[in-house]
């Protein structure tokens, strides 16, 4: 699907402020209410808008350590691959996992309350799980950037 220069300002928009009513949206990117609505309508309806979130912060809610893992498993069979993302499916202290390329295979980001539960928490996840060949750990110390946007450029 094709997005053009509206159907981005209401993404943006909506990213800026999921609640924001439809009439809102209208006004900041002046079109008309009825217009809005379908566009938006259509743009749930195709997948592109996903779903609406209250994003929360992880520090206010108690989890002031974030942290990136890079997993590299034993081997890249079938069986640990599905063993591992099982594992991670049902692991809540792992918010994202993508599978990546180079030399670990996935890249999980975990939100944990500090050091301590971390370290009880990858001994625990190392001990249980013997398709994990090796765990590279960074701490995050800062966040620089974070945004939702997706910096959407419509085509000429």
């Amino acid at each position: 699907m094709n997005l053009d220069a509206i159907d981005i300002r209401i993404i943006e928009c909506l990213v800026d402020d999921g609640r924001a009513s439809v009439e809102t949206v209208a006004e900041r990117i002046q079109l008309s209410a009825t217009a809005t609505r379908r566009r938006i309508r259509r743009l749930e309806e195709q997948k592109t808008i996903a779903a609406y979130r209250a994003e929360i912060d992880p520090e206010r809610a108690g989890m002031e350590i974030r942290i990136h893992v890079l997993v590299k498993l034993q081997t890249r069979s079938r069986s640990e691959i599905e063993q591992f993302e099982r594992i991670v499916q049902n692991t809540p202290e792992i918010q994202s996992c993508d599978l990546v390329t180079g030399q670990y295979d996935y890249f999980l980001l975990i939100h944990l309350p500090s050091m301590k539960d971390y370290h009880k928490y990858l001994r625990q996840f190392l001990a249980d799980n013997s398709v994990v060949g090796s765990i590279e750990s960074n701490v995050v110390i800062g966040k620089i950037k974070r945004t939702q946007n997706l910096a959407l450029v419509v085509g000429e």
